[in-house]
């Protein structure tokens, strides 16, 4: 204790100064604890209150964006795939239609071939029933004509 009192004596401290440092000492951590610490959780409640809630607005935007992206993405598919099967609907109603088209016409052109060959067996029986009455036609024609009965 020797020793301290003769190093206070040389830095000349007395008791008051130490009463002094002491208080500062005790007036330092109650400052730290009364005000220094609720204002820093003030500053950080404002922080909460007001740099937080932008962060979190600044994720939920970019969460609805990635969503939306995604969403259009889906819609884009969709679309693609809609109007595939579209094509393919219209592409087989096409084949359908052609088909029946085709088994019309042929159909027709079968009918056509039919009346040509019913219109030729009657064009034959017309040209051979007229073949038969000529000679029974130029009789009577002439008969008219001379006006007296021929053989």
């Amino acid at each position: 204790m020797d020793l301290v009192s003769k190093i206070f004596e040389t830095l000349e401290i007395s008791q008051i100064a130490l009463l002094q440092l002491g208080l500062v000492v005790v007036l330092a951590f109650l400052l730290s604890t009364l005000l220094i610490r609720p204002i820093l959780r003030t500053f950080e409640e404002r922080e909460n209150l007001s740099v937080k809630p932008i962060e979190e607005s600044r994720r939920l935007l970019s969460e609805a964006d990635e969503k939306a992206r995604g969403y259009d993405e889906a819609l884009r598919k969709g679309a693609a795939e809609a109007l595939a099967r579209k094509r393919r609907v219209m592409e087989e109603t096409s084949r359908a239609g052609r088909k029946q088209v085709e088994a019309v016409i042929e159909e027709t052109n079968l009918k056509v071939e039919e009346l040509k060959g019913r219109i030729a067996a009657e064009k034959e029986s017309s040209a051979a029933f007229l073949r038969d009455q000529v000679s029974q036609l130029s009789t009577e024609i002439a008969r008219k004509v001379l006006g007296r009965p021929v053989a």
